[in-house]
């Protein structure tokens, strides 16, 4: 018997070790937007940073927050300006060239951003 549970263990060691971490992430909706400049014709601007923080300007002051992205969708929260904080705003960006709107999950939209450099 201790045989048989010496070997079951031995096989789950060896399972275990088939499975591999590739390292890849999945790609997300803003992928293509890290670290662009998104500049709306009112002069707002937000850039999605690589290390899942966003900045910009909005108003004349400055952009503060982090966001997360899946495959699907982006939801950003802010620190700063004081009437972004406490609020979440998940959308599905939609890109045309360059131009992305960002769908809300509320169905309305927000204004079209130039995708800048």
């Amino acid at each position: 018997m201790k045989k048989l549970l010496a070997l079951a263990a031995i096989s789950m060691i060896g399972l275990s070790a088939c499975v591999t971490d590739t390292g890849t992430a999945q790609p997300t909706v803003v992928d293509t937007l890290v670290g662009k400049r998104l500049v709306s014709e009112g002069g707002t601007t937000f850039i999605f940073y690589p290390d899942g923080t966003v900045g910009g300007s909005y108003r004349g002051e400055p952009v503060v927050g982090t966001f997360s992205a899946d495959a699907r969708e982006v939801c950003s929260t802010y620190t700063a300006p004081k009437n972004l904080v406490g609020q979440e705003f998940c959308s599905t960006p939609a890109i045309d060239g360059a131009v992305v709107v960002f769908n809300r999950r509320d169905g309305s939209q927000s204004p079209p951003y130039s995708i800048r450099g």
